[in-house]
This record gives structure tokens, sequence and C-alpha cells, in this order.
């Protein structure tokens, strides 16, 4: 089985695509369905993630078959290697209409995956924050039927009136529940239930595009591709994970975080009760110095980037990535 990595990435240091991005963002704000973070600096600001993101990968899945990046405004981290054959670069405008450009919403990238030529059938989606923190194998993400394994936790449902709940939620809420609400009237298959849990998502390309093409489908996607910010008003790639797992193509794993409270024992227990569900979990956090020993266990985490993180933050998370892939992967100069 061939598997792929795709990554989206933006350098948001250079001034061509700042210009562009403030043009757009004096043009469309103050718009009532733009997302409350659409314009964060956090959303685009490069902590060097990638770079040790790629790190991982030459380390612990060494056996992935190809690695695409998707990136616009002519840009391409000065440190990659663009001559090593698992490396391909794929501009905004091979794989996006050319009226829909330029785009600062990544949702809307996202729709645009299964444009990238050449493609595997089965691929995983990272952003460059994520990151492999040990040895896995392909058995991780697909079974031997070629179905992804989806990791998933809980999703609380507040309210039967559908559109309530939205009211209730935060904009990225929103849109996973907008995503169940499309397979739920379509194949009146309740998924409310399940939110996905924050990591490297498995995907199997001919279904992504099934789901895409479907005639009630395919006007929502049209259009959010054209959204140059997030909205409130958008599908979540959740969705084709939604549409596998009914179509008998994916397989469910229910995900928990590790405990580690205050109380070891408590935490003990937790986690010997919840084994299998903690051992598969990602583990997502915005100070890794406070969450050092969720991450040791982690088989990947994410280091988020927030509104709210500070410049000290950033620099010690710097330093872990450098202590934790210390040494150059073949995907650098």
């Amino acid at each position: 089985m061939k598997i792929d990595i795709v990554y989206l990435w933006v350098d948001s240091t250079d001034k061509k695509w700042r210009a562009l991005k403030n043009k757009w963002e004096a043009i469309i704000k103050g718009q009532n369905n733009v997302s409350e973070y659409a314009y964060s600096e956090s959303r685009w600001r490069d902590n060097g993630e990638f770079k040790f993101s790629l790190r991982s990968v030459a380390k612990h899945i060494p056996w992935v078959n190809h690695i695409y990046i998707i990136t616009g405004f002519n840009q391409v981290p000065k440190w990659l290697n663009t001559k090593h054959p698992k490396i391909t670069i794929i501009p905004h405008t091979d794989i996006f209409p050319s009226d829909a450009l330029p785009t600062f919403n990544s949702s809307a990238i996202e729709m645009c995956i299964p444009n990238i030529k050449n493609l595997s059938e089965h691929f995983l989606l990272m952003n460059d924050d994520l990151f492999f923190n040990r040895n896995l194998t392909p058995n991780f993400f697909y079974d031997k039927k070629g179905r992804a394994k989806v990791l998933y936790s809980s999703m609380k449902i507040k309210n039967k009136n559908i559109g309530l709940w939205m009211e209730q939620e935060d904009n990225y809420t929103q849109t996973l529940i907008l995503s169940a609400k499309m397979i739920n009237d379509v194949y009146k298959k309740n998924v409310y239930k399940y939110r996905p849990s924050h990591g490297v998502d498995p995907y199997i390309k001919s279904s992504w595009v099934q789901c895409r093409n479907h005639p009630l489908f395919n006007k929502q996607i049209d259009s959010q591709i054209y959204n140059k910010f997030r909205t409130n008003n958008e599908i979540q790639r959740w969705m084709f994970n939604l549409y596998d797992l009914i179509h008998g193509k994916a397989k469910f794993y229910h995900s928990r975080a590790t405990k580690h409270s205050k109380f070891p024992f408590i935490s003990f227990l937790y986690n010997t009760l919840f084994y299998f569900q903690t051992k598969r979990s990602p583990v997502y956090c915005i100070d890794t110095n406070t969450a050092r020993k969720a991450l040791k266990r982690a088989p990947i985490f994410c280091i988020n980037d927030s509104p709210s993180t500070d410049q000290a933050t950033l620099e010690n998370n710097s330093k872990y990535m450098e202590e934790i892939f210390p040494e150059k992967s073949p995907f650098e100069k």
C-alpha cells in the first residue's frame, strides 16, 4: 500500500504575501460569517515547526511513499531540499480554480487536495505543527483492507435543534456540526456524537472525490473554495471521514487523552482503565513545558499556536523540538 503525506504551509514573513493578505482582509473584514479567528496571526505564524515535523517523518515513518507540500505565492521553505525524490511542491495554482485565488483559508485549500496530480489512493493529511513521536507502521493508519483508522473523541450534543446548538458553539465546532448534518441529512445516519481527535488524519482519495462530487454536497464545497478566509458556514474535512465510516471504508477508534492530574493514583487508574484508547491518542498542547509527561508517551503530538501564546512559550517550544529532533533530515539542504 502506497501512503503519501500532504502538508499545508505558508511563510507569513513574506512581504508580498502579507500585503495581499492585508488587502483582502480590509476588503472582507466585517462580514458576518467570517470566523472569529480568521485573521489571527497565530493561524499563519511559523515557529520553525515544519522542519522538525519532516525530521519526525524521516525518523519514525521512513516508509512514506511521497510528500506533497501545498503552498502559494511562489513560496518554498529556504531550508527544504526540493530535489529530494520524495518531495513535491504543489502551488495553489495547480489545484485551485484561477478565479478563487489568492486564498488565505486552509479549509478551502483542503477541499482541493484530490486535485494533486499523482496523489496516492491512501494519504495522510497533516499540519506543519504535527510530529511523529515513535516508530509507526502503515497499520497504525489503515487496516489490511485499506480502510482508514480514524481517531475520534466524543461530541456532546447540547440541543436537538441543530441550529440552536450551533449558536452555542465556537466557530470550529459549528463547522463540525454542519459536516455531520450534511451526512445525516443525506444518509439518515446520526454521526453527531463523533469529533475528530487532533492528529494525523488518514484519507482515501477515491471516496473523498465521490463525497465531494455528490450532487447534494458539491454546491457547498464549490462555494467555500472561494472563501478567502475561514467562515462559520463551512464543512470540515471531517465530513470525508464520516462518509468513509458509513460506507464501510473507515473504522473509528475512540481516543482519550492520557491523564496527568495532581492525584497520581487516580491518573494511574484512569490510564489503566482506558489503556488502549490512550495508547493511540495524539497529544495536543500549546506549551511543551507543562505537557512533557503526556508528550513522552504520545505516538503523535501537536504543538499548537494560539492567539494567547507568548514569546517565552514559543521559545520553549522551539527548544523542545530541537531537543527531540536534533538530527538533520534528508529533506533539508
